[in-house]
Formats: C-alpha cells, structure tokens, sequence
C-alpha cells in the first residue's frame, strides 16, 4: 500500500505544470540581489505573485522600496515599481533591476508595455534604458540577471533638468501558443547623489483579432447595415 501511495503521488507530481515563479532582481558595482516570491527572508508581502521588498542597498544602491506582481489569465500582466532608487556611492554608478514570471497563459499574440520614471539631482547622467522581454520557450528570467527571450521594446531617456522625465509606451507583435515567460527591468545610469523616483514599468498580453476576422466582421456589419436600409424603404412603400 505504501509503494502505490508513493507511486501516485510521484505521478501526480510529475503531471503537475512547472510552478510559476516571480522573481527580482537588482545588481550594481558587481554585487546582486536577488528575491523570490514568498521567500521570508525579503519578501514582506506574504501574498502570492505579489513580491515585496524594502530599503535594499546593492553595491552602493540604495532601493527604497520595490514592488513586483504578476497575474495570469486575461490579461496576463507583469509589474515593477520602486518609489526610490538612489545612487549612494560616492561616484558614478548604473543599477539594475529585473522582474520576471514564467507560465503566462496562452494564447496570445500581442504584448502591450508601458514605462515611466522621474530623474532628480541626475543632470550629467547618462541615457538609462527601461526594457521588455517575452520568452515562448517558457524561461525564467531575472535569475540572477537573466534576460530570456526576445527584446520587444526599450524606453531611454536622459536627465537635462532637475527634476526631468521620461516615459514610452509600446504594443509588440508576440505569438504564444503554449505558457512563456515575461521579463521587464531598468538600467538606471546615475551620477553621484543622482535618484529616480515613481519608476513603474508593465507588461501586459492582448489577443488581436487578425485580418480575416476583422473582415468578417466588417461584412457582418455592412450585411445589418443593408438590412436596415431595406426594412426601412419597405417601411415608406407601404
């Protein structure tokens, strides 16, 4: 009896799908942090695909705060937001971060992105870039620093005021007919005492119809549309 428990359970494992796991990432000057959803040790949020840490300081970065979520079904969508990410090290300095989930659902064939970010004390700095991967062969991203995938968009900007902004938007053609992967993340370029504020990036999936059903359904309307003229010059010859 024993042996048939164990043999059903390795079976009920084995046809499990691969669990889904959301993880961050942050490195500068050669050292890595690194999180995991539901990790006690960093994550102060406690609920499921939703990762929360606070006051990290990495190589000389200081993270103030950090939030990293993911969803699954329709839409699947990936966030990352920070509220402050500070250059503490004395000399110019370039931090990354990523955030990554694997098991989206499929299928899709469009993936929606959306950056943004405030520069303070950062005028001298130079281009920092906000980038987005999507990976059809299901591979975990931000593990520590991996980027999985294809490239699908990157916003840049570089500070000329104090404070200064940038932002971008940008829906990408991706086909999934199976789970895949999404990896966002930043490499923030800072001078010394330079910091970025309201960071946020996000991805999001879309199901496009395609040429042949936007057709179809342009002939439906134009086929209702002639009904109606017909009913109502029937409705006037009476």
């Amino acid at each position: 009896m024993k042996n048939l428990l164990l043999a059903a359970l390795a079976l009920a494992f084995a046809a499990a799908p691969a669990h889904a796991t959301l993880q961050l990432s942050i490195s500068a000057n050669g050292s890595t942090f690194t999180c995991s959803d539901g990790e006690v040790s960093c994550d102060l949020s406690g609920g499921a695909n939703n990762l929360l840490t606070v006051d990290t300081t990495v190589g000389g970065a200081f993270v103030q705060l950090t939030l990293t979520t993911s969803a699954f079904g329709s839409p699947n969508t990936l966030s990352l937001s920070s509220s402050n990410i500070l250059n503490e090290s004395g000399a110019p300095i370039s931090i990354t971060l990523l955030a990554s989930d694997t098991s989206f659902v499929a299928p899709i064939n469009a993936i929606n992105q959306s950056s943004s970010l405030t520069f303070a004390s950062a005028v001298g700095s130079p281009a920092s870039f906000e980038r987005f991967w999507a990976d059809a062969a299901n591979v975990q991203g931000a593990n520590p620093t991996n980027t999985p995938g294809t490239l699908l968009f990157t916003a840049t900007g570089t500070p000329v005021t104090d404070p200064d902004s940038f932002d971008g938007t940008h829906s990408s053609v991706f086909d999934a007919l199976a789970p895949f992967s999404m990896t966002e993340g930043a490499q923030l370029n800072l001078i010394s005492g330079g910091s970025v504020t309201g960071f946020n990036q996000e991805m999001q999936t879309a199901v496009v119809p395609e040429l042949s059903t936007w057709a179809m359904l342009g002939a439906g309307f134009g086929l209702m549309a002639l009904l109606g003229i017909k009913r109502k010059s029937a409705r006037y010859a009476i």
